[in-house]
């Protein structure tokens, strides 16, 4: 009995810790640069802009909503609930405000963000669930239609940045994608 105690502890704690690191990412170095992301949280973020009263976090949860309720008839329960947890954690650490960091180089700030984000969602994805989100999309792809899940999330991100360059300027976008580059560079040293 104590052996699966210890272990939703310690995945509970991954999910936290990495959910923190992204969160600091998102609100220390994205959103001062005006910079996106990709998935649910980019899109989140992508809200913010648009319209500055509705908090990250807040969008970020009632976002994830319907995934989850797909995730409820198509992914397993162990997976779910740690999603879930994680999806909870993440949504709440995006209210958290953090200090600005003091990079004034666009090309800096966004390697750092990729690099602090890459390694809060490798440490999330070493867990037996995920933040949310696409990841929940994904399996359910993966499941039920054998779409990889690098496919997934490539698609739904590159819709996301075509649809930011009819509000956004042309750089934010490529800083974005030189983030989102480097985020999952990171996301697979992590893992592997």
């Amino acid at each position: 009995p104590k052996q699966p105690f210890l272990k939703i502890v310690w995945n509970l704690f991954l999910i936290t810790a990495g959910s923190l690191l992204c969160a600091v990412a998102i609100n220390g170095i994205l959103v001062p640069n005006r910079f996106l992301s990709g998935g649910i949280s980019g899109l989140s973020l992508f809200i913010y802009y648009l319209w500055p009263s509705v908090p990250i976090g807040v969008s970020n949860f009632f976002l994830n909503i319907p995934l989850f309720v797909l995730g409820w008839l198509f992914v397993g329960r162990r997976f779910f609930f740690y999603s879930l947890a994680g999806m909870m954690i993440f949504s709440a650490a995006l209210l958290v405000k953090v200090p600005t960091f003091p990079i004034h180089d666009p090309l800096l700030n966004a390697l750092t963000a990729g690099i602090i984000s890459g390694i809060g969602s490798g440490v999330i994805l070493k867990s037996l669930g995920s933040g949310g989100g696409l990841d929940i999309l994904s399996v359910i792809l993966l499941k039920r239609f054998s779409i990889r899940i690098g496919t997934t999330v490539m698609g739904f991100n590159c819709a996301l940045m075509l649809a930011a360059l009819f509000r956004f300027n042309l750089e934010i976008v490529l800083y974005t994608l030189i983030y989102l580059f480097v985020t999952t560079q990171l996301i697979n040293m992590v893992v592997t």
